[in-house]
């Protein structure tokens, strides 16, 4: 049977708010391989655990993350309104998720999303503060940030996440990516072997864990980011904590 490193994608979210305290515990109690998460950065240049630009669709509010400061962020509900109402989850610093999963020794993908844009001071900052992690890389669809990371010197792995529209001849040509990231309807097809043709490993996300290919994997699969991430566990014949 496969056992290809599973990545819970914001946590679990099928089970919890998205990158939440909650959500992050029940994957480690899962027995993940590994947690993904996405950082965007507050006006006051505070790194947070949290997908989108605003807050619209997790909190009802439609500010945008880079227009807040880290205080503002830190008082918001975020779930269903009737979830903020009475069981309420908080939005999590970076500093604050690092003290939860550093010490278990899980891997982690964390991917810089577009608010770090130019901010080579923030992008230097998270890659130094995950030093003592064993097994972390860091993933954007955005090529400078993840440049930037390679220009800096700071040895850390990258991950650049692909689209159908990317110009992968350019793409392949860097050499310095230690991995492509691509979403699961591109398995198996042209784009997945040109890019493994090419040298490069992939993690595929979106798995839903009742793909075919889940137990026996293509040899350029090094890891399934999915948000049920106990199906393919069991999947793979493994034993849930």
């Amino acid at each position: 049977m496969s056992n290809i490193p599973v990545y819970a994608h914001r946590g679990a979210p099928n089970r919890a708010v998205e990158n939440s305290m909650k959500a992050f515990k029940r994957s480690i109690l899962l027995g993940v391989d590994g947690i993904e998460i996405d950082l965007q950065l507050s006006a006051d240049g505070v790194a947070f655990v949290t997908h989108d630009i605003d807050f619209f669709r997790l909190a009802g509010n439609s500010r945008r993350i880079t227009d807040m400061r880290a205080e503002e962020i830190l008082q918001l509900k975020l779930g269903s309104p009737l979830y903020r109402k009475f069981w309420y989850s908080r939005v999590m610093t970076f500093d604050q998720f690092l003290q939860l999963v550093a010490p278990t020794g899980i891997k982690l993908s964390i991917e810089l999303k577009e608010s770090f844009l130019g901010k080579i001071e923030k992008i230097i900052e998270v890659v130094e503060k995950t030093k003592g992690i064993a097994d972390v890389h860091f993933s954007s669809f955005e090529f400078s940030i993840l440049q930037t990371i390679h220009t800096m010197g700071l040895n850390a792995k990258t991950a650049f996440i692909g689209r159908k529209n990317s110009d992968w001849d350019y793409v392949l040509s860097i050499k310095k990516w230690d991995a492509i990231h691509l979403n699961k309807k591109f398995y198996d097809s042209e784009l997945m072997h040109k890019i493994w043709s090419a040298g490069f490993p992939i993690r595929f996300y979106n798995v839903k864990g009742n793909e075919k290919y889940i137990v026996h994997p293509h040899e350029s699969v090094i890891g399934w980011i999915t948000d049920f991430p106990e199906k393919i566990i069991q999947r793979q014949k493994r034993n849930l904590t």
